[in-house]
């Protein structure tokens, strides 16, 4: 798997897979989400010095985004491509994009969202209460070099 930057050019496949009925039912808003509110959001959060976003690719495919939102703590936000799910990939997306960035990583989960929980557990978060109906894991990552 391969680890890059965003581009503007993945804004169309982001805005799909943050649409798909299953990604909804498991995000913070559910609603769903128009093109041009979008395009303006993802256009924002590339410029935004506070903010990472990442795309796996495997063979060619696109196999979902990372969104790392910085501050006191890094928070995590993955969305995996619907084509790609159940293959194994989200760990492999997620311990890799951990690589660009370093500190204190949360991840804030709904408590249905079992696949996420298990992913997060699987790659060395720790379990820390609940906020906002959330269940929260804490990991930690340093960065790596990376081209």
């Amino acid at each position: 798997m391969f680890v890059r930057k965003a581009t503007r050019a993945d804004a169309p496949d982001v805005l799909s897979w943050r649409n798909d009925p299953l990604t909804r039912s498991m995000s913070r808003a559910q609603d769903e989400v128009e093109e041009a509110p979008h395009l303006d959001w993802f256009e924002k959060a590339l410029r935004d010095p506070s903010r990472t976003l990442l795309i796996g690719e495997l063979d060619g495919q696109k196999i979902g985004m990372v969104r790392f939102d910085h501050g006191d703590e890094i928070e995590v936000s993955i969305n995996i491509n619907p084509a790609c799910r159940g293959k194994g990939l989200s760990r492999a997306l997620l311990t890799q994009s951990m690589a660009w960035v370093s500190g204190t990583i949360v991840a804030e989960i709904r408590p249905e969202n079992l696949a996420s929980r298990r992913l997060f557990e699987h790659a060395g978060f720790s379990f820390d209460g609940v906020r906002d109906d959330l269940r929260r894991y804490v990991g930690k990552a340093t960065a790596k070099p990376h081209s």
